[in-house]
């Protein structure tokens, strides 16, 4: 069920909102939320790092909210990024935003009082320009920022950004057109100085670490909360993913196909249930393929999910489709581009249909097809 919180009532549109709540049907058919907030797994390497990477909770604000603190200068950029494929950061950012309404609703429940928004504190100290001057931060920082903005802008209460850099401001005038006027206006920024009163005015002191104005310290006195506030930098290189083999030939789920050049190979699997959830694990151990879905019942084909590149050098591709159609669909590993190369490919293909308490794989391949 999608919700309308997503309108700002005060500046309610109707032609704006059902353009918005129709790209957010289209986005859930992609990310549909029971799948990530229940079903969803998360690479080997990224649960390693799992406690690491998520922003702590360091409580609920005076509104009942929840507290994250996001300490970014701190963390190892660019070994993070060594650690995810970047089509597969919008699961986990989806992973991580449903996985937090879901605390949400359960706060709610727990309290009686009616919990959806996140308070969030982003310390910007230590970040400079070797942090940022990269092509894949600033695409990641985009896709965030896009994502959120369109799916989840009414979960966002406020953000008090601190210890901001002096080249801060023209960082933020390149994202700032993609941000509605709502969002930018619960934007706290800070420089060294100023925020730590502004912050108290939301939250108890006793729920903040003595170094963000509060009165909270380790066991041990520490007043930085290390035991709360975890760092890794840097971030082992054996978590990164060219380091890692997320799919074995000794798995009995697992297909090895060879799919020749100029070719492609269909993966056909059937549909009974709709709201059923295509899942698929695809990993090219040498070179690279591209991969899509089809919807394959009759004549024509329907693409219902954009082309990704399955690389060498990123491990296992992972993803999942909502499908509200049942019949035949086809996973298409596309190697038509590549000349002379026949490629290698290890893959894991399922449908999973959701009952009212438990889902469980009841499809699994039909065939295979080598499409010259």
């Amino acid at each position: 069920m999608v919700h309308l919180q997503k309108t700002d009532t005060k500046k309610f549109d109707v032609k704006k909102t059902e353009g918005m709540f129709r790209r957010h049907l289209e986005f859930r058919k992609e990310f549909p939320e029971e799948y990530f907030a229940k079903e969803y797994q998360l690479p080997k390497n990224i649960a390693i790092l799992r406690d690491l990477l998520l922003p702590p909770v360091l409580g609920y604000d005076k509104d009942g909210c929840p507290v994250r603190l996001v300490q970014v200068g701190r963390q190892d950029i660019k070994g993070g990024l060594c650690c995810f494929r970047p089509s597969e950061m919008p699961k986990y950012f989806v992973w991580f935003l449903d996985m937090d309404k879901e605390e949400m609703r359960k706060r709610s429940r727990e309290t009686g009082v009616h919990i959806e928004k996140r308070t969030f504190i982003i310390d910007l100290e230590g970040l400079n320009l070797l942090h940022i001057y990269r092509r894949d931060v600033y695409e990641m920082a985009l896709a965030f920022l896009k994502l959120y903005e369109n799916n989840y802008p009414e979960n966002f209460k406020v953000a008090f950004i601190i210890n901001t850099p002096s080249f801060f401001h023209c960082l933020f005038n390149m994202f700032k057109p993609l941000l509605s006027e709502n969002t930018c206006e619960r934007l706290k920024i800070y420089g060294n100085s100023g925020w730590k009163e502004a912050i108290l005015e939301h939250i108890e002191a006793d729920l903040l670490p003595v170094t963000y104005g509060g009165t909270r310290t380790d066991p041990d006195g520490d007043p930085c909360c290390p035991s709360l506030v975890k760092i890794l930098n840097p971030i082992p290189k054996e978590l990164h993913l060219k380091n890692m083999n997320s799919l074995s030939e000794d798995d009995k789920n697992v297909r090895k196909i060879t799919v020749g050049s100029r070719s492609k190979c269909n993966i056909h699997l059937k549909v009974d249930v709709p709201g059923s959830t295509v899942g698929w694990q695809v990993e090219c151990p040498r070179y690279d393929i591209k991969m899509y879905l089809v919807y394959a019942e009759g004549s024509k084909h329907d693409m219902v999910t954009k082309p990704v590149t399955v690389r060498c050098d990123f491990g296992s591709e992972t993803g999942c489709y909502l499908a509200e159609r049942t019949g035949l669909y086809s996973l298409v590993l596309d190697n038509s581009y590549s000349i002379f190369r026949e490629k290698q490919i290890l893959c894991k293909v399922y449908v999973t249909a959701y009952t009212s308490k438990i889902s469980h794989v009841f499809k699994t391949v039909l065939s295979e097809n080598n499409n010259s």
